[in-house]
C-alpha cells in the first residue's frame, strides 16, 4: 500500500459522518450497531496496516505511535459496549464528536505527518 493511500482518512471522516447521521435521523438500533462496529473495524485495519508500514520500514518510534493507536481502539470499543448496554447517545456522541474528533486532528498533523514523511523518504543504499 503506498504511503499516500495508506494515510488517506477520508474514510474515517465518512465513517464518523454516517455514525453520527445515523443518530440524527435515529435510526434503528442494529442499523446503529452496525455503523458503529463498521468504524471500530475500519480504524483497527487502518491502525493495523499503519503499523505494518513502520515496522517494515524500521520506524524507531513505532511504539509510540502504536500506543496511541492501542488507547483510541480500547476507548472507542469500550464507549460502544457502553452504549449497547445504556442506549445512552450523549455518551457515546459525546466521544466520537469531540475527543476522538480533537485526537484525530492533532494525530493526524503530528505522528501522521511524520510517520509519512519518513516512509516516503528515499531510503539510503537504494
Amino acid at each position: 500500500m503506498g504511503t499516500s493511500k495508506l494515510f488517506d482518512h477520508t474514510p474515517f471522516v465518512t465513517l464518523r459522518e454516517e455514525v453520527m447521521a445515523s443518530f440524527d435521523r435515529q435510526a434503528s438500533l442494529a442499523e446503529i450497531d452496525a455503523k458503529l462496529s463498521e468504524f471500530l473495524n475500519h480504524l483497527e485495519a487502518q491502525f493495523a496496516a499503519e503499523e505494518q508500514a513502520m515496522q517494515a520500514a524500521g520506524f524507531k518510534p513505532h511504539d509510540a505511535h502504536k500506543t496511541e493507536h492501542d488507547r483510541v481502539l480500547k476507548k472507542l470499543s469500550y464507549r460502544i459496549e457502553q452504549w449497547q448496554k445504556t442506549r445512552d447517545v450523549q455518551l457515546v456522541l459525546e466521544y466520537i464528536e469531540t475527543e476522538l474528533a480533537d485526537w484525530f486532528v492533532k494525530h493526524v498533523n503530528t505522528r501522521d505527518f511524520i510517520t509519512a514523511r519518513f516512509l516516503a523518504a528515499p531510503k539510503t543504499g537504494q
